[in-house]
C-alpha cells in the first residue's frame, strides 16, 4: 500500500506543479489589471474633485448664512454628538464653516478646516487638522494650536471654565471635542473619517436629521396600515 501510494504521488506532483505554475500566471495577469484599475480609478477620482470645488464653495457661501448651522449638524450626527458637552456647542456656535481638502493624489491624506468668527473662546479664527499617509502606511497628524482666551481653556484639566459664568471640575469629565486638535489619542483618524466622509459629504442630512423624519413618517405608515388592517377586521365580524 506505501509503495502505491508513494507512486501515485509521484505522478500526482507533476501535475499539480503544472497546474500552480498556470494558477500563478493568471494571478500575476490579474494583479497587474487591478494596478491599471487603481490608477484608473485615481485619475477618475481626482478629475471629480476638481469638478466638486465650485459646488462646494457654493454650498459653503449658503450655509454660512444659516445660524448654528454646523453646531445642529454635529450635533444630530450619533458619532459626533458623543463627543460634544455644553460648553462644546457654545464654541460650535461661533463656526462659521467646515472644509475638507484631500491631497492632490488623494491617498496620501486630507485637511479639515474649522473656520470661526471672532468668538470668547479662543484667538483663532481657523482650527486645522491635517491627517498625511507616510510611505509606511501610518497616518500622521498635525494640529493648529488653539490659542485660548484666559480662563477659556476647555482642553486643560482642572481648568476653570469661567464661560457662561459656569466653573468646571474636568479632572471628572470626558475631554472636550476641541482635545481633538490637540491630542491625536482622541478618536485618532477616525473621527476625521467621520467628518469627511460623512458630514462633509452630506452635512444637509444631518442638519435637517433626516433619518430620524425618515423613521416617524415609517412609523405613522405602519400604524396607518395595522389601523386598516384592524377596521377590515371589524367589519368583517360585523358581516
Amino acid at each position: 500500500d506505501i509503495r502505491m501510494a508513494k507512486q501515485w504521488y509521484q505522478r500526482r506532483v507533476p501535475i499539480t506543479a503544472g497546474i500552480l505554475e498556470e494558477i500563478d500566471a493568471i494571478q500575476t495577469h490579474l494583479d497587474s489589471l487591478n494596478d491599471k484599475a487603481s490608477d484608473e480609478i485615481l485619475k477618475v477620482e481626482q478629475k471629480y474633485n476638481q469638478m466638486r470645488k465650485p459646488h462646494y464653495k457654493k454650498r459653503s457661501d449658503l450655509i454660512a448664512k444659516i445660524p448654528d448651522f454646523w453646531l445642529n449638524t454635529f450635533m444630530n450626527h450619533p458619532q459626533i454628538a458623543a463627543l460634544l458637552d455644553e460648553a462644546d456647542e457654545e464654541v460650535l456656535r461661533y463656526m462659521t464653516q467646515l472644509t475638507v481638502e484631500e491631497t492632490e493624489d488623494i491617498r496620501s491624506g486630507y485637511k479639515i478646516i474649522f473656520e470661526f468668527k471672532t468668538n470668547p473662546f479662543f484667538e483663532n479664527t481657523q482650527l486645522i487638522k491635517e491627517f498625511t499617509m507616510s510611505e509606511s502606511g501610518d497616518m500622521g497628524t498635525s494640529e493648529t494650536k488653539i490659542n485660548w482666551k484666559p480662563g477659556m481653556a476647555l482642553t486643560e484639566k482642572n481648568g476653570d471654565n469661567k464661560g457662561k459664568g459656569k466653573k468646571r471640575d474636568r479632572e471628572n469629565e470626558p475631554p472636550s471635542f476641541f482635545s481633538w486638535f490637540e491630542d491625536s489619542s482622541m478618536g485618532g483618524d477616525e473621527v476625521g473619517e467621520v467628518i469627511k466622509d460623512d458630514i462633509w459629504a452630506n452635512p444637509m442630512q444631518y442638519y435637517l436629521d433626516l433619518d430620524e423624519e425618515e423613521e416617524l413618517e415609517d412609523d405613522e405608515v405602519e400604524g396607518e396600515e395595522e389601523d386598516e388592517v384592524e377596521g377590515d377586521a371589524n367589519d368583517g365580524e360585523e358581516e
